[in-house]
């Protein structure tokens, strides 16, 4: 109490106070309210973990940061966010950096490398690579530097393995497979198709039913069982098969407005990081068991369950190996993203390759249902 009076009676307390004023405007003023739009329809395992990333940061700021997340097409199209976020139409958002590799190829090495990227990199050695291999700050300077967009991006959901596809037959062959117009997803992915001979569509998810009912497209990938399931894709087609090469490892992307993450104090902007790791995790914890709850529903609503052809991974590797040898020819920082993975996964992969025979190992064991 002596020292509170001491402060307010001299010009030190004056001084003490103007600079703290700042941080309790801060602490106790307005709060800070985004919106963060993503590119997932409603009720999709995505809108789920992106409400809990929301109220996770809502909580930990004490209500000074609030985020409201709008689903797919809210405001903008889903190919549109990343020029949404970088113009501040929205102040964030959420997509799969794939979908700027129109704008530049290495977009696809981060989110969806094709069989990881013939590094031997699995979703978790992609993620290693990402948070200690050095990955992250090239995945930092592919957003600001080669697409020159002014957002902070964050890996913020692992996703993958992702499956082959859904069809109206079963596929036996790559020479059927090929023959189909098959939404698959932007990118490298439908680079890989096109190398093989195939009709990639790139569409939405909010238009694959549409376009699957009308006949526009033959086939579709979109995630994993948990979405797809929650998708509905069962009531158009009734063959699916999960072994997909395309995007064995895939990864979501948040990314916020330069202007708005700059203005926030350095506490906000290390909960906002904190909380998209914890959901990096949530995510992994929560495919595992969302996957296996959907393909037992999606078998229920009369499903087949199908293995992808035998000649699918040869053809779909060579072609994949081709794509990017002609973008590494090409392209610099393609390159210097793909080396980078490469000597991570010198080191990492000979320990992971052994440590995945306790996996089959572990699964032999398990009593048959």
């Amino acid at each position: 109490m002596e020292r509170r009076k001491f402060l307010k009676s001299t010009g030190a307390g004056i001084a003490a106070g103007t600079m703290l004023a700042p941080a309790v405007a801060v602490a106790q003023g307005t709060p800070i309210h985004w919106k963060l739009q993503s590119a997932n329809p409603a009720g999709t395992p995505h809108m789920t973990l992106l409400n809990n990333f929301a109220t996770n940061v809502d909580k930990m700021s004490n209500g000074r940061l609030k985020i409201e997340v709008l689903t797919s097409g809210a405001i903008v199209n889903p190919f549109e966010i990343l020029d949404a976020v970088n113009k501040g139409v929205i102040d964030a958002g959420q997509w799969w950096s794939h979908y700027a590799t129109g704008k530049h190829p290495a977009g696809g090495l981060f989110s969806a490398p094709l069989g990881g990227s013939a590094s031997g990199l699995d979703q978790m050695g992609q993620l290693a690579w990402y948070m200690r291999g050095g990955g992250r700050a090239l995945y930092i300077e592919y957003y600001q530097k080669m697409l020159k967009a002014d957002v902070m991006p964050f890996l913020y959901a692992a996703d993958g393995p992702e499956g082959f596809g859904w069809f109206k037959k079963p596929i036996l062959s790559v020479a059927e497979f090929t023959k189909l117009r098959f939404r698959i997803s932007s990118g490298l992915p439908s680079d890989v198709l096109k190398d093989m001979g195939g009709t990639p569509m790139n569409l939405a998810g909010q238009e694959l039913i549409p376009a699957a009912e009308r006949g526009i497209i033959d086939g579709v990938e979109w995630i994993n069982p948990s979405n797809d399931y929650k998708l509905g894709l069962y009531d158009v087609f009734k063959f699916y098969s999960i072994q997909g090469l395309h995007q064995a490892i895939d990864i979501a992307d948040v990314m916020f407005n330069g202007a708005k993450w700059r203005s926030l104090p350095p506490d906000l902007q290390a909960i906002v990081e904190t909380a998209l790791t914890a959901s990096l995790f949530e995510s992994l914890l929560y495919f595992i068991q969302e996957n296996a709850i959907a393909l037992v529903e999606i078998k229920k609503k009369g499903v087949t369950v199908f293995d992808a052809p035998a000649d699918y991974a040869p053809a779909f590797i060579k072609s994949s190996k081709k794509v990017m040898a002609t973008l590494e020819a090409k392209d610099p920082f393609f390159k210097k993203v793909l080396d980078s993975q490469r000597a991570f996964a010198n080191v990492v992969v000979p320990y992971t390759r052994e440590t995945s025979k306790l996996s089959t190992l572990i699964a032999g064991a398990a009593e048959p249902k």
